[in-house]
């Protein structure tokens, strides 16, 4: 039999498979190299069916994007949505093996939502008996812009507003994001905590009744089964994702841009970055050394508090490029295709269409919200649901530990393993305190951060940079560049993020140097 490796790729909440086309897109082109110059616009005319690429010997790249959970039924849940992925790629391999293919290889890419779904998807495929993963070789996990925390929560009035309103949007999804789940089976704790919960000697139960007993967490442990993993955030500018939930870190460094300098790459992927004060300026800074960043949080009498790190990062410098391209004022689906002043003459029409706006979008809540109740019973009643977690004797009572006890549980070092070039900030904010907006991180979400930084502590890190984008979280992979030209400029992170997988690929497959056939199916 040919061997395979699959790939899954999972959008994020309200997208469908077009949004990651871009990304499909270079990864085909990688296993194809004749194709390298295919674009995001050649995978959603020419790449969509199975079995494009001839067969040759060596291994073959299959990329599928699941099909079942499009637009609102992102709203039924992490689980949900991952129950139903997990059922199509048992369709997807069974496909392949009546072509006589065999699924070496399994990596999995999560875009947004997508990375929390696929957190929870190679948890319910290693609860299997047999693992899932007893047969098909883990690869790669990466996630891109992914609110690994969920939603945070800072310390603005225009935030607070956010949150209000944002927890009853999107259903027992919009639950699981603002940490409102709270489940009795799970110990009343919310689904992200649990996914992130290291509890030792616990019982797992899948929605398909399948039981594992096990030294850690399902979740962490299929996590810890991933020989490679990267994490993929933009560094500023991301207003749906910020970069303490995307790399899952416990404060912002990039939280006021204007206070530090950053150096960036042609790919527009942060290389490094320093504090701007007239002392570091005279300082000559060397580029391409070893760095140590020690974070100490000072108590007001000159002692040095616990929560202390120590972060080592090499810095590779390509060069730096500056880019003055001013931020849009407006969000760019009210700036019009014409020249100047006429490309803002949309906005004279705001004051009459935002109350039709704000009805339309009412209505359609409603409705989403209605049939997403629907299919969450309906998928309930179908696998007869059961706990997923049942009470760990390891979980920590957060409520009976100390302020300093909090802190020094949610605090770990994270030694940072650079490759090809691309430098991770480090975890830990070196740069003195900014007047940015204060970010209020709850003992859950601190906790969630420790855990998951030891799950994967070599996670490779890469950091976009996009200063002028109004929103840089479709940016980030170029999700709809035939819209928005300027999405174009993440095409950068999108390479960086698909050769690392598949690399990954060729690495622990065994098949370095060896032809490589590409084959997209969605």
């Amino acid at each position: 039999m040919r061997p395979v490796h699959l790939i899954i790729l999972i959008h994020g909440l309200y997208g469908d498979i077009h949004n990651l086309h871009a990304v499909k897109g270079e990864l085909l082109a990688l296993a194809e190299p004749q194709s390298s110059n295919a674009t995001s616009q050649d995978s959603e005319e020419g790449l969509d069916e199975a079995g494009s690429g001839k067969a040759q010997d060596g291994l073959e790249t299959v990329v599928y994007l699941p099909k079942t959970i499009p637009g609102a039924k992102t709203w039924d849940g992490i689980d949900v949505c991952a129950a139903r992925v997990a059922d199509e790629i048992d369709q997807e391999i069974e496909r392949l093996q009546d072509e006589d293919k065999d699924v070496v290889g399994f990596s999995v890419m999560g875009y947004s939502l997508g990375g929390l779904i696929s957190r929870y998807l190679i948890g319910l495929l290693h609860a299997r008996q047999p693992s899932f993963f007893a047969r098909h070789k883990p690869v790669s996990f990466s996630t891109a812009a992914t609110p690994h925390l969920g939603v945070l929560k800072y310390g603005t009035t225009t935030n607070t507003v956010v949150h209000t309103i944002g927890r009853r949007l999107f259903s027992q999804t919009g639950k699981q994001l603002y940490n409102l789940d709270r489940e009795p089976e799970w110990a009343g704790r919310s689904l992200l905590e649990v996914m992130s919960d290291p509890g030792k000697d616990v019982i797992i139960k899948t929605l398909s009744s399948w039981m594992l007993t096990g030294k850690d967490n399902i979740f962490i442990q299929a996590l810890k089964l991933f020989p490679k993993s990267m994490i993929v955030a933009n560094g500023t500018q991301d207003l749906t994702v910020p970069y303490p939930t995307a790399t899952f870190s416990l404060t912002d460094p990039f939280a006021d841009p204007t206070s530090i300098d950053v150096e960036v790459n042609d790919q527009h992927i942060v290389q490094s970055y320093r504090p701007l004060s007239p002392a570091s300026l005279d300082r000559p800074s060397s580029r391409s050394s070893l760095l140590t960043s020690r974070s100490n949080r000072r108590m007001k009498d000159g002692s040095e508090s616990a929560d202390e790190e120590d972060v080592e990062i090499s810095i590779t410098s390509l060069r730096s490029k500056g880019d003055e391209r001013k931020r849009p004022v407006l969000p760019p689906f009210l700036i019009l295709p014409l020249r100047w002043p006429f490309n803002y003459s949309l906005v004279l029409f705001v004051p009459f269409l935002l109350p039709i706006l704000l009805l339309y979008i009412s209505i359609t809540v409603i409705i989403h919200t209605f049939h997403s109740r629907r299919r969450i019973q309906s998928h309930r009643n179908e696998y007869e649901r059961q706990p997923l977690l049942s009470a760990s004797t390891s979980t920590i009572d957060l409520s009976s530990l100390s302020a300093s006890e909090q802190a020094e549980t949610a605090t770990t070092a994270v030694q940072i393993n650079p490759s090809d070039g691309i430098c991770t900030p480090p975890m830990a904010d070196p740069l003195p305190a900014s007047a940015a907006e204060p970010l209020l991180l709850t003992p859950q979400q601190k906790l969630m951060i420790r855990n998951l930084n030891a799950a994967i502590p070599n996670a490779e890190r890469v950091v976009a940079w996009f200063p002028w984008a109004f929103n840089a979280h479709a940016m980030l992979i170029c999700r709809t560049v035939a819209r928005f030209s300027w999405q174009e400029d993440g095409r950068g992170a999108v390479r960086a993020w698909t050769k690392f997988v598949f690399q990954a690929g060729e690495t622990e497959c065994h098949a370095r140097g060896t032809g490589a056939v590409a084959h997209g199916s969605t």
